[in-house]
């Protein structure tokens, strides 16, 4: 027997147990390979050791633990009442792990992330199979990783999405598989001459004659398949730069959580090295919301990546909380302009000022200003005159696949 079937066989043990409304719990210790890397390896095992350790004094005679990893736990919660109960449990977890322990002299945060299913009087969930259960306590997990925030209950009300986006999940593992999956192409235009400057990759899923909106697909993927779609996203921008001789600079979106894994600079590394790509381009595009935050590491590795000589450009400047020292620290060339500001600029004077005050101090600060959602000559003309470096919309060109790029690059070469 598997030692995954193994762990099912005793999942579904423990809940058949319960006697009466239970919830699954799971629980992952997020920040251990940190701890390791940073620590070393008897500061990573004294933190799994006391995560192991603050969990079992946690549980009730009528609960139950299943131990799947070293940082991966399942709990059942038995006896539970109702969804207050859940609640109640849930922030328990989050309380036992405030405080950080100690290690040779030095403090260690343990940084927990858990997803919570109530399945005790709820008759579509109490049909279903302990690994079901699981994996929708797994994707409730991952939501709450992606949140930062400690942990999610899900409940019945969200059940419904999260068959669909189990569906879409192994939709598009399918895709990664047989590379149903292509790029596009919106090309980047210098306001001020109409240069073509360079163009942000889009991942297209083209599913079932249509295409798939990345709002639909994205939030539904696994950690996993968001690293698998990254590393895709990168590999194939390279080759296609290199087969069809694309000079201009090419923008890859990058999730927060693929860009912390340890593993990514030095994947991003090896791509640029088997295809002797020089750094300077490919940029890698990130959210803003994900780097006001006093995220010190992330922060660290966008420096990294920029002393390569790689660009990094924020998407949806502008809809963050940010102070000017963040701003004058923040790690990047770029800076776009949120389109909720551009698209009504024309018209609205408090976005107008918004978008001149993000131009003047990008401009005190070095950095290029790209406005996103240039729709119409009014907008463009506006924002030329505000002084803004970069467009990119409808207006100027609507994303173009492989072929009409490469088209469009030797018509202004």
């Amino acid at each position: 027997m598997s030692g995954f079937n193994k762990r099912v066989q005793e999942l579904n043990a423990l809940a058949a147990r319960t006697q009466g409304n239970a919830a699954i719990a799971v629980l992952t210790l997020e920040n251990v390979g940190h701890v390791s890397g940073t620590r070393g390896l008897a500061a990573s095992g004294a933190a799994l050791a006391e995560y192991h350790r603050r969990l079992s004094e946690l549980l009730r005679p009528s609960d139950q633990m299943l131990v799947l990893s070293d940082d991966r736990v399942c709990l059942v919660f038995d006896e539970l009442l109702d969804d207050n109960h859940v609640l109640l449990a849930a922030l328990k977890v989050e309380r036992a792990f405030e405080e950080p322990f100690v290690h040779e002299g030095q403090s260690v945060k343990l940084e927990v992330r858990a997803g919570h299913v109530y399945f005790g009087k709820q008759e579509q969930l109490r049909g279903l199979t302990a690994e079901d259960l699981y994996r929708f306590a797994e994707s409730a997990r991952e939501h709450a990783a992606r949140s930062k925030v400690g942990f999610e209950i899900s409940t019945e009300e969200v059940f419904t999405k999260m068959q669909r986006d189990w569906e879409v999940n192994a939709a598009m593992q399918t895709a990664l598989e047989q590379h149903e999956l292509t790029l596009d192409y919106q090309p980047k235009y210098r306001l001020a001459d109409g240069e073509l400057v360079g163009a942000e990759a889009i991942v297209r899923w083209r599913r079932g004659g249509l295409i798939v909106p990345p709002s639909e697909f994205l939030p539904a993927l696994s950690s996993t398949q968001l690293w698998d779609l990254t590393i895709y996203s990168i590999r194939r921008v390279i080759r296609e730069m290199i087969e069809c001789s694309m000079e201009v600079p090419i923008a890859v979106n990058v999730d927060a959580s693929v860009l912390l894994d340890p593993a990514f600079f030095g994947a991003l590394q090896s791509e640029l090295n088997i295809w002797n790509l020089d750094p300077s381009r490919l940029a890698l595009e990130v959210d803003q919301a994900n780097m006001l935050q006093g995220r010190g590491d992330l922060i660290n590795l966008l420096n990294d990546v920029r002393s390569t000589g790689m660009p990094v450009v924020f998407d949806n400047f502008g809809t963050g909380n940010a102070s000017l020292e963040e701003f004058r620290n923040l790690p990047a060339d770029e800076i776009k302009i949120d389109r909720s500001f551009v698209t009504n600029v024309v018209d609205n004077p408090d976005d107008q000022r918004i978008t001149e005050t993000i131009i003047e101090l990008a401009h005190r600060f070095s950095k290029t200003v790209v406005a996103d959602g240039v729709e119409d000559a009014e907008t463009f003309s506006y924002l030329a005159a505000a002084g803004c470096d970069v467009g990119q919309g409808f207006y100027l060109s609507a994303p173009l696949n492989e072929a009409q790029f490469t088209q469009l690059l030797e018509a202004v070469a």
